[in-house]
């Protein structure tokens, strides 16, 4: 039996705290006439991916090591008459260093204020960012996160533009629902 190991070692700093390494270990064994490669995954000292190189079978053993943030747009309490008060959520993270940002265009706005990171029950993080503005110069605001595992594609999203397809969604059942309740009519007016 030949045994062979490959050993890859990622270091990235993320800007936050100290730099986080990720390192990939690939091993080839040739047993019973055949060669198979197995490959895993480590964040640190913990494993988070194990695979099959021959078939490209990955395996996450973590839920967090598959999910990128995800983050929504609310509006809070009234900070006062003629205030609003922005709020962008940001869930599902990992590793915990994370930039979150209200911008208007490329400017980052000063009056940002971060919540603590919190945890998630599968070992993500949840944070939030808020931002007290005069209700007429909301317009043109957006959310910007950045984090490692968005591979440098920043998301960003624009207060007041649709957050989901819900509200649409909506609006058909609603239209549907009026037209079957106007055939409705229509059919007992008839008979």
């Amino acid at each position: 039996m030949f045994h062979f190991c490959l050993f890859y070692l990622y270091s990235f700093a993320t800007g936050f705290e100290k730099p986080v390494s990720f390192h990939v270990i690939q091993t080839t064994s040739f047993r019973n006439y055949s060669w198979v490669h197995l490959g895993s995954g480590w964040l640190g000292e913990l494993q988070t991916h194990r695979w099959n190189i021959s078939s490209g079978a990955i395996i996450y053993l973590y839920p967090w090591s598959r999910v990128k943030p995800e983050a929504w747009l609310s509006s809070g309490p009234s900070p006062g008459p003629g205030h609003l008060l922005l709020v962008c959520h940001v869930s599902g993270f990992y590793p915990k260093p994370v930039w979150v940002m209200w911008v208007r265009g490329e400017q980052e706005q000063q009056g940002t204020q971060r919540g603590d990171i919190l945890p998630n029950a599968d070992g993500t993080w949840y944070l939030q960012a808020t931002l007290d503005v005069a209700a007429g110069e909301a317009a043109g605001l957006a959310c910007r996160v950045k984090h490692s595992s968005l591979g440098g594609q920043d998301l960003v999203l624009h207060w007041g533009a649709p957050q989901s397809a819900v509200g649409l969604v909506l609006l058909a059942v609603i239209v549907a629902l009026a037209l079957l309740t106007a055939l409705g009519f229509w059919f007992r007016k008839r008979w």
